[in-house]
C-alpha cells in the first residue's frame, strides 16, 4: 500500500482534530470540577513537637493538605503556622497576647487530584522567646497544649482575577518531644 502526499496530510489533520477534541474534553471536565473542589480542600494539623537542640528553640508543626476531589490544577504556595501555648485546665498562656511565633514556608508543589501533601513547618524561636519557652515547658511539664493556626495559600489558574485563595484551620494539640 502506497501513501501519497494528500493521504498523509489528510490523516495528519484527522489525527490532530481527534487529539484536540480529546484534549478539550479532558480540560473541560477538569474545569467543571474547579468550583466544587474549592470548598472541599482539607487542612490538618497532625502534631506539634519540640525539636531537640540547644535551649529547645525550634518547634516542628507537621501539617497536611488534602484534595479529595478529581480536580487537578491547584498549586500550593505558602504554609503559615501561628502558635501560642497554654496549660490544660488553666488560663496560663505563653505568647497568648501580642505577637505569636509564626513561620511561613513555601511548599510550591502541585496539589493534584485525590492527593495529599504533608510538610513540616519549623518555627525557630529567637533567644529571648526560646528562654521563656524552655522555662515554661520545664514549669508545666506534660500539661502544655499548643494552639496552632494553620493557613495555606492555594494558587489557581484564576490568580490574575481572584488572587490567591487562603484556607485556615485552628487546633489545640498536646506538645510532644521529638
Amino acid at each position: 500500500m502506497r501513501w501519497d502526499k494528500e493521504k498523509v496530510v489528510a490523516a495528519s489533520f484527522i489525527l490532530l482534530g481527534v487529539g484536540s477534541a480529546v484534549f478539550l474534553s479532558v480540560s473541560t471536565l477538569n474545569y467543571l470540577n474547579y468550583y466544587p473542589a474549592l470548598g472541599k480542600i482539607q487542612l490538618q494539623i497532625d502534631s506539634v513537637s519540640i525539636v531537640q537542640g540547644s535551649n529547645q528553640s525550634r518547634i516542628d508543626s507537621h501539617v497536611t493538605i488534602v484534595n479529595p476531589t478529581s480536580y487537578a490544577g491547584f498549586r500550593l504556595g505558602n504554609a503559615i503556622v501561628d502558635l501560642y501555648f497554654l496549660i490544660s485546665g488553666s488560663n496560663v498562656t505563653l505568647f497568648g497576647a501580642g505577637v505569636h511565633p509564626q513561620q511561613a514556608e513555601l511548599i510550591g508543589v502541585q496539589l493534584g487530584a485525590n492527593s495529599v501533601v504533608s510538610s513540616d513547618v519549623i518555627v525557630q524561636l529567637n533567644p529571648m522567646n526560646a528562654s521563656s519557652f524552655a522555662s515554661f515547658i520545664a514549669s508545666y511539664d506534660g500539661r502544655v497544649i499548643a494552639s496552632v493556626r494553620f493557613t495555606v495559600e492555594i494558587i489557581t489558574f484564576l490568580i490574575t482575577v481572584y488572587g490567591r485563595e487562603y484556607y485556615d484551620t485552628t487546633k489545640d494539640l498536646p506538645l510532644s518531644l521529638s
